[in-house]
């Protein structure tokens, strides 16, 4: 009985005595990532409407359905900012502005930057809404992301023109922080 477990032993060593291995090396690189996205890209409709009684301004409208929802790795400190403009031949109607401004950034995780609290005038000239964005995620849940809030504000009552349409395209752009 000794012998047998003896070699029955032996076998079981012995296999891994003739065992052979093999081995490579593999890299893995991160590299730069710099994405940005809306949750959704229905158009939004903006419109002026009459006050509550006579003698008081047109009122504006406010629309608050829209995320940006981005993904950034940078390098060590780099930091990143998110701008908005519309194209250069685009222009609000007469006696009108549109501004827009984020009211939060909710959902993922990481340096997602900070917010520029006060609405900012949409121009043709790029302008800061979040700096000093990181390596981050927002997420792609329904609310995840940067929540956008358009204004579209009545500057000008006496300049409004009734019938007068403008349609634009608002950009936002995920640019190195300079």
């Amino acid at each position: 009985m000794k012998r047998l477990l003896v070699v029955i032993v032996l076998m079981a060593f012995g296999g891994m005595l003739f065992a052979q291995t093999a081995a490579h090396d593999v890299t893995m690189n991160v590299g730069d990532i710099a994405l940005i996205d809306l949750d959704d890209t229905v158009t939004v409709v903006l419109d002026i409407t009459a006050p509550a009684q006579g003698g008081l301004d047109p009122i504006g409208d406010t629309d608050n359905s829209k995320y940006l929802q981005y993904t950034s790795l940078v390098a060590g400190a780099a930091r990143r900012n998110i701008t908005v403009q519309w194209d250069a031949l685009d222009a609000a109607p007469a006696g009108t502005s549109l501004s827009v401004q984020i009211t939060g950034i909710a959902g993922g995780s990481g340096t997602r930057g900070a917010y520029v609290g006060a609405p900012v005038t949409i121009s043709n000239v790029a302008q800061n809404l979040i700096t000093g964005i990181g390596s981050c995620v927002t997420g792609v849940g329904a609310t995840d992301g940067a929540a956008v809030q358009y204004n579209f504000n009545v500057v000008t009552p006496g300049s409004l023109v009734v019938g007068d349409t403008e349609t634009v395209t608002v950009t936002f752009t995920l640019t190195v922080a300079s």
